[in-house]
């Protein structure tokens, strides 16, 4: 939703959830989810068959970008509704096959998308007064003659006046600024709304990963709890009436509805208005449901660790625990059990995905909601669910906490912290810790190596921080992989989990970890990928599949794990001696 589907050619944007057909759509059971984002239901797409008729339900997209240009001629041409014929655009003039333009604009702060303004954009440096005026949207798509490079060579003529202009400053920032143009307040699915909107605009080629920032939420389908607790706010958040109150907590109509909202809900008038007003910030809000969600589940693995024979779980959460290291332990072995905690085997995990928006530009922009449509109906978003299994690794928490306390370990993530306060994702990451950042460097480098034993290809699978200090401390990483099909539950992960394999694996990963292609530079350096917000970490070392992290691959330090300098590393001891029994073995 939001995003740019290429297909065959073709290029496509999907509309928001208000033009779907909702009594098509599948509803998905997650009540833990439906509470913590506070919405009436979770849906499904439409599913659509293989062979779809004209009354086959399924999502509205929008050609975008509707500029278009002939592989043959070279004209270009706008595609409207009325010349869709569901077939590949076919030229006017030729006949030739209609491709689409490279660029698009999208506002930097509302999120909104537009097509660039070609015929604008042509005559921009026009030479004469009836090129200034004219504006024929007989446009050609050309390449200039005489070797120019890069987008200099590409030029938009008009074939009514000749003027023309070249490509090559129009990546520039502001460059659509200069020439007058003005952001329509819409997306491309809407209608254009010229006086409401003053953002600024940038073109992006339209398979730029800023084009869409989706902001989607997980949960794993666990066991309810024993003693469930009523949360007022989420229940508050889900009510019909809540989105009225919550866009204009002061408005003329807030009084009434916050009385209703409390007459329904059993609560008081002061407790929905403080939830509305404190519901002002979206990513604060999506952020603590993520943490709660969390919580939860940790707490259901925990269940699981602390009655090993007790029966515990569901049809879609089948856990066991397992040792960590065999009998027969080496001295290597026995150092590393003394830092891991407990092994549990996720069988069979149920994941639901749900989507509550997107970014345009960059992830400090305003969240464009997926239901653009008008409120007084129940809120509901859509998702996905998808099964699979997993491995979850705890640390012991007593050794952790004094790693916690070096100084020399606070000051290297203290850098990282600043860094991700001034950055305009930080707001997206979770408070960069030494737990945290240790955490989530440990799952990237296990995903790494367990991609080459588990069977599973590197980018299906996917990593789930536990980490919180007292009263309510976490320290596990869940690696886990879900699919739509049997691709998620073929056995090969929870395999790997088992004694003595997750053992090997970790030494491997730590071992591959202890020295970097890009090293002595990545082991040295002081800040790496976007705002630095990484240090020794690296596409050599510890980057892995973007749609296998939960953090964009960002807070990561692979020397919390091995050490350097006066920095200590959690697994240093382990390494050391790993080594050392490598190199014993080598000499008998």
């Amino acid at each position: 939703m939001g995003a740019i589907l290429d297909i065959e050619g073709e290029s496509l944007m999907a509309a928001d959830i208000s033009t779907w057909p909702q009594s098509k759509t599948r509803r998905i059971e997650s009540r833990r989810l439906e509470l913590a984002l506070g919405v009436a239901e979770l849906r499904m797409p439409p599913s659509v068959p293989s062979r779809p008729s004209k009354n086959t339900p399924g999502v509205d997209y929008k050609r975008f970008p509707g500029w278009l240009f002939c592989q043959d001629c070279r004209r270009m041409n706008r595609m409207t509704r009325r010349q869709e014929t569901g077939k590949p655009p076919r030229c006017e003039h030729c006949k030739g096959p209609m491709v689409p333009m490279r660029f698009i604009v999208v506002g930097t702060e509302r999120g909104h998308a537009m097509d660039v303004p070609w015929v604008r954009w042509a005559h921009s440096e026009a030479s004469g007064e009836s090129q200034e005026r004219c504006r024929t949207e007989e446009l050609l798509f050309q390449t200039r003659p005489g070797g120019a490079e890069g987008l200099s060579s590409l030029v938009v003529h008009c074939a009514a006046c000749g003027a023309s202009r070249d490509l090559g400053a129009l990546t520039a920032k502001g460059s659509l600024k200069r020439i007058g143009f003005r952001c329509t307040g819409a997306q491309p699915w809407q209608s254009p709304k010229l006086d409401t909107c003053d953002e600024r605009v940038e073109v992006l080629q339209r398979g730029a990963t800023n084009v869409t920032i989706s902001e989607t939420s997980t949960a794993l389908d666990i066991p309810e709890p024993t003693n469930p607790v009523k949360d007022d706010a989420a229940e508050i958040r889900r009510h019909r009436n809540f989105e009225d109150v919550r866009s204009a907590p002061s408005g003329p109509r807030a009084a009434v509805l916050i009385e209703l909202i409390a007459e329904d809900l059993g609560v008081t008038q002061q407790e929905v208005l403080r939830v509305a007003t404190a519901a002002t910030d979206d990513t604060d809000e999506v952020k603590a449901a993520r943490e709660g969600l969390l919580a939860d589940e940790w707490l259901a693995f925990q269940q699981a660790i602390d009655n090993p024979d007790e029966p515990v779980g569901t049809p879609n959460f089948v856990v066991s625990v397992t040792p960590f290291v065999p009998d027969d332990a080496t001295p290597a072995a026995s150092a590393i059990d003394d830092l891991v905690g407990h092994i549990v085997l996720a069988h069979r995990l149920r994941e639901v995905r749900a989507l509550h928006g997107f970014r345009r530009y960059d992830g400090g922009s305003d969240l464009v909601d997926v239901d653009l449509g008008p409120r007084g109906r129940e809120r509901w978003l859509p998702a996905v669910e998808s099964f699979g299994e997993g491995v979850l690794l705890t640390l012991d928490e007593h050794r952790l906490a004094a790693w916690e306390l070096n100084e020399h370990v606070k000051v290297r993530v203290e850098d990282i912290e600043r860094r991700r306060r001034d950055s305009v994702v930080g707001s997206r990451l979770g408070v960069a810790t030494p737990r945290r950042v240790l955490l989530h460097t440990l799952a990237h480098v296990l995903m790494r190596q367990l991609a080459f034993s588990c069977g599973y290809s590197a980018a299906s699978l996917r990593e789930r921080i536990y980490s919180s200090s007292a009263p309510n401390a976490q320290a596990g990483i869940l690696i886990y992989t879900a699919a739509g099909d049997a691709e998620g539950t073929l056995g090969g992960l929870v395999r790997q989990g088992e004694a003595p394999r997750l053992m090997q694996s970790l030494f491997a990963a730590l071992e591959a970890t202890a020295w970097c292609s890009s090293d002595p530079l990545c082991s040295e350096s002081r800040g790496q990928g976007p705002s630095a917000l990484n240090l020794a970490a690296c596409h050599g070392c510890a980057l892995v599949a973007e749609t296998s992290c939960e953090g964009s691959n960002l807070l990561l330090d692979r020397v919390l794990l091995i050490g350097r300098g006066e920095t200590p590393g959690f697994f240093q001891s382990v390494i050391r001696d790993v080594q050392q029994d490598a190199a014993r073995r080598a000499r008998l």
